[in-house]
């Protein structure tokens, strides 16, 4: 019996709402529909337990304010992520990319995932399971209702000097934003003198030339920006960038990959000169930057290479974590070095992870006497 829409049904969210991804990039064509379905190659009858869009490698994008709560691969769905939105979990399948971690918080419209060419949207309520086209129209009616365009895009094109390289950008702030922001927050790192003067003239030159609130603001757009906004919403999006990327020379040795020598060690010194760091350590005698948790991670197949396995041990544990199944794509990716290893273990092993994360950092606050 189909489940019937109720006031309790109705999605709340502080941060607006979003459809998984923007028609710009591509139009979601149904092609399986939820329920008794019958199999595009085998011909016969099933159960299908969500719903199939083209995505054509669209960027999967959260629909609301949530809490991602599962990360993985298996054998029907490849890779896959389920985020909880109040009461819904919503799970995508067939995605190659995941840009969040596990017990993450997200809000509409940030990138979650890179999806493959087909997305596959599982929705249950409360636990039931329920008609993910049912969901994304009172997904979209939300969208309306709120005024959003609901596609994660505030309507003005902006360039960046970093453009060739976001994507990376992208997937290192998922991993280290919110270990960058708490430096910031404790003064462990603080931005050079020189950006911290350049965001304060641009924003107060900004407010006396009137660019704030020229259009209706919204989640998406919460300064109102118009198109005559770009030069300033870019400048302030690179100088952030920048001040990132800064962060990660100093205090992790983390580059971009498209980068040489020579412009690794010219950033690092500039970065380095400006004093943005402030190590908190560098009176300690113990080195705590050898401080580490031995982890190891590998992948094998079958006899037939048909199917594929990963395996992890953490501070040399003999019997290691449980085996997890993954696609032949992914392993291959590993093997080849696509993919580093603490990002694999972040995909597969999240909750072993975020132990050892803890453990480096209780390690820190305990030399530090916090």
């Amino acid at each position: 019996m189909k489940k019937k829409y109720t006031k309790e049904m109705f999605l709340q969210s502080a941060t607006g709402y979003c459809m998984p991804y923007s028609a710009d990039e591509c139009e979601p064509v149904p092609t399986l529909g939820y329920g008794e379905q019958v199999h595009p190659q085998t011909k016969e009858k099933f159960f299908h337990h969500g719903m199939d869009l083209t995505a054509n490698g669209a960027t999967l994008l959260a629909v609301a304010s949530g809490t991602v709560t599962g990360l993985g691969s298996d054998p029907i769905h490849d890779g896959y992520i389920k985020i909880r939105y109040g009461n819904y979990e919503v799970e995508y399948g067939h995605v190659n990319d995941i840009y969040v971690g596990f017990g993450m918080d997200v809000v509409a419209g940030q990138p979650v995932a890179k999806s493959g060419n087909i997305l596959h949207i599982g929705v249950r309520f409360d636990g039931e399971e329920i008609d993910p086209a049912d969901f994304l129209a009172m997904l979209y009616q939300n969208c309306m209702s709120s005024g959003l365009v609901g596609d994660g895009n505030s309507g003005i094109e902006v360039p960046s000097v970093y453009a060739k390289d976001m994507d990376e950008i992208i997937s290192l702030m998922t991993r280290y934003l919110p270990l960058y922001m708490d430096e910031l927050r404790k003064g462990g790192y603080r931005p050079s003198g020189e950006t911290e003067k350049t965001l304060q003239n641009v924003f107060v030159q900004s407010a006396r030339k009137n660019y704030y609130f020229e259009t209706l603001p919204s989640v998406t757009n919460p300064l109102g920006l118009s198109d005559r906004s770009v030069p300033l919403a870019s400048k302030v999006q690179d100088l952030i960038i920048g001040d990132f990327l800064n962060y990660l020379a100093v205090r992790h040795s983390i580059f971009l990959s498209s980068w040489d020598e020579s412009q690794k060690k010219k950033f690092l010194e500039a970065a380095t000169d400006d004093i943005r760091y402030i190590d908190p350590l560098q009176n300690l005698r113990i080195i705590v930057r050898s401080f580490d948790v031995p982890r190891i991670a590998s992948v094998y197949p079958d006899n037939a290479g048909i199917r594929w396995w990963t395996k992890a041990w953490f501070n040399n544990r003999e019997n290691g974590e449980d085996v997890v199944e993954i696609s032949r794509e992914m392993a291959i990716k590993f093997i080849q070095g696509e993919i580093g290893k603490d990002a694999w273990l972040e995909r597969y092993y999240p909750k072993q992870m975020s132990i050892y994360h803890n453990a480096i950092e209780m390690t820190r606050k305990q030399l530090l006497g916090l």
